[in-house]
């Protein structure tokens, strides 16, 4: 695609004429990487919101992508790979783990797709599908991706209504700990809980939860901008969340 290779260009020459691009190495783009995943994860979030609004989105993507162009451009200078080869990788992957598009494989529903891809990923019989989560994600994407895994050996409650009532014992368990050991640990089963409930929902919990904090700092700004001593804060914050919807 033309647009694509002109892309490519541009991310060259500032490799070469930008002291910023110049200086830049795996290590020190790897922040910018996080940085970039978690603002698209925001616009994300608006998108659901509001999704007549998708200039956000669309230039999160174009960062992201931007932090993938560099990477690559170093690894090329390197003799390691380039683009290309980061783009062939990413076709053949896609060709091989998908045999019920490109190949002879019937499948019912995206289940069953999602069952075949964690065989394919599998090179060792005796490995567990467990083994590749990686243990630097976010606890809520962490908690996330194995529950999508556990799916697949049919550890999982079978619909929403099954969720939801494993997140209500939690929150009794909660109720009845003894001491503060136990409620820890039982809000960390309600946490996992919610986020079991998210995914029979079809909800991602990280663009939830983001929409979520967001709503409660737009009314809590309405609160401090209208604060003082004599205030009422529930009827602030009621008036607060009216104000969310004009």
């Amino acid at each position: 695609m033309k647009e694509f290779n002109e892309l490519v260009e541009i991310v060259s020459r500032l490799r070469t004429e930008c002291p910023w691009d110049r200086e830049q190495t795996h290590e020190t783009l790897a922040k910018h990487l996080i940085e970039e995943a978690y603002e698209l994860l925001d616009a994300l979030a608006e998108f659901q919101i509001n999704s007549k609004n998708d200039s956000m989105l669309k230039d999160e993507l174009g960062d992201l992508l931007l932090q993938i162009l560099l990477h690559s451009k170093i690894a090329e200078e390197n003799n390691n790979f380039s683009i290309v080869d980061v783009v062939n990788n990413l076709q053949n992957k896609l060709i091989e783990r998908h045999p019920h598009v490109f190949g002879n494989v019937v499948l019912e529903n995206a289940e069953d797709v999602e069952k075949q891809w964690e065989e394919i990923k599998k090179t060792d019989e005796a490995k567990s599908i467990f083994d590749d989560i990686d243990q630097k994600l976010p606890s809520i994407t962490k908690a996330f991706k194995t529950q999508r895994k556990a799916k697949k050996i049919n550890l999982a409650y079978a619909n929403y209504e099954e969720a939801l009532q494993d997140l209500l014992s939690e929150v009794e368990e909660l109720q009845n700990a003894k001491d503060n050991d136990d409620r820890k640990s039982e809000i960390g089963d309600i946490l996992f809980s919610i986020v079991n409930v998210c995914r029979h929902l079809d909800a991602d919990p990280e663009i939830q939860l983001n929409q979520s904090t967001s709503r409660f700092i737009q009314r809590a700004k309405y609160v401090e901008n209208n604060f003082d001593e004599d205030a009422d804060i529930e009827q602030l914050w009621k008036d607060a969340k009216k104000s969310q919807f004009k």
